[in-house]
């Protein structure tokens, strides 16, 4: 959190500065010192002043680092004008009157106002942040308020007025409301930069995540003997039945955009729980003994141990390795309650794991193997429609005979090349 604010890392990072802390304590500086001002003395209120200044300076600096735009020359021009006004200032302490000691201020916190001003609409012109359009709103009203508290006293001079405090209702509310807005200023700013904490922390995440599913993703390729192709094809055949039964209206609470996206990034970890089936098994050509099958079977429940141990507890954004041991532990399920391992029916099976179940059959029934012929499109489209309601869901089944042309051309373009 520290080196978000103070700049350590990656100095290129627009966010990574530090004038924000900076600032916030220079503001809270300056409205502790107004607030006791009266009670202490007047070198209190050149605090005050001074801090006022200082801060919204630091603010002025924040802004263009944003926007990309701070300079040198930018540096140099806030140190000359806040130099300028600290001498300007204090001679009018010692020679001057409150209203010119007032004029000045207002003329330098405008200026800065201009300056944030024009900052932030250049922002705005590439983040539509909620936090940069309330900012503006906030610094157009200190701008006019600034301009109004001086016209005001400009139109009605009060030669008595000889402290900051002594001023009438209209000039202590324009004061007040000033000060408060500001406490908005550091509000906005503040939330602007945790949700920007919030975004790299799930940016974060999330590459943490695609590393994690990247490396399991060709762990599951080394041992499993499908191809490459293997896993596009069935990827591709789970979002095309998805995305028709969304339109269908099938389904549809668990077929979000969002559910059916991790639903396809799941898909090429259907079978990881390989990696736990010895070799002589795995990567047998002929027919499986009913002891090797029963080993073989196995594969399901090690996949969801295998990605259950992936999970972080307490860990979010885990939608595609949810649906991952989903997939990895149901895909072998039936409709009838003839599959395995849990012997799971109808609607208790995970809709993910109803559908990459027709998709990897669908596959392996069109593809040729050392154990097996390659089938017809038409022949495995019938033999999928045999097994509606007893191997597979009616309702993925009628989307994939909706879909069936579709699945002929994934199939012809991610062929497995001939050996």
């Amino acid at each position: 959190m520290s080196s978000f604010f103070w700049g350590k890392g990656d100095q290129k990072d627009q966010y990574r500065v530090f004038y924000w802390p900076f600032a916030l304590g220079l503001l809270a500086t300056s409205s502790l010192a107004f607030f006791i001002a009266p009670w202490v003395g007047k070198w209190l209120l050149i605090v005050g002043n001074f801090t006022l200044l200082a801060g919204t300076i630091c603010i002025s600096l924040l802004f263009s680092k944003w926007n990309n735009s701070l300079t040198l020359a930018k540096k140099t021009l806030a140190s000359i004008l806040f130099v300028g006004v600290f001498c300007a200032y204090l001679y009018l302490v010692a020679y001057g009157q409150t209203q010119q000691r007032i004029h000045l201020l207002n003329t330098a916190l405008a200026l800065v106002s201009l300056w944030q001003l024009s900052t932030l609409l250049r922002i705005m012109r590439t983040e539509d942040a909620y936090q940069i359009k309330l900012l503006i709103a906030v610094e157009l009203f200190q701008l006019c308020a600034r301009v109004l508290r001086s016209v005001v006293l400009i139109l009605h001079p009060d030669p008595t007025l000889v402290s900051l405090y002594q001023e009438d209702m209209l000039g202590f509310s324009l004061r007040i409301s000033s000060f408060l807005s500001n406490t908005v200023v550091c509000i906005l700013i503040s939330n602007y930069y945790i949700e920007k904490l919030m975004q790299v922390q799930q940016k974060s995440a999330h590459a943490i995540e695609r590393g994690m599913l990247q490396s399991l993703n060709a762990l599951s390729m080394v041992r499993d003997n499908e191809t490459g192709n293997h896993i596009l094809r069935t990827k591709k055949y789970l979002r095309s039945i998805a995305s028709k039964l969304r339109e269908m209206g099938v389904y549809k609470d668990d077929l979000s955009a969002e559910a059916i996206d991790a639903m396809a990034k799941a898909a090429p970890l259907h079978d990881i729980g390989k990696v736990g089936i010895p070799d002589h098994i795995l990567k047998k050509n002929g027919p499986l003994t009913q002891e090797e099958w029963v080993i073989m079977k196995t594969h399901t429940s090690l996949g969801e141990q295998v990605l259950e141990a992936a999970k972080v507890e307490d860990a979010k954004h885990t939608d595609i390795l949810d649906a991952a041991i989903e997939i990895a532990g149901g895909h072998h399920e039936n409709w009838d309650g003839s599959g395995y391992p849990r012997g799971l029916a109808g609607l208790a099976i995970p809709l993910s794991a109803r559908i990459m179940s027709l998709a990897d059959m669908y596959d392996a029934l069109v593809s040729e193997r050392v154990y097996k012929n390659r089938w017809s499109h038409e022949d495995a489209c019938t033999e999928i429609l045999r097994l509606s309601g007893t191997r597979f869901d009616p309702a993925v089944v009628e989307a994939f005979m909706l879909e069936r042309n579709h699945f002929l051309e994934i199939a012809n373009t991610y062929q497995d090349a001939e050996a």
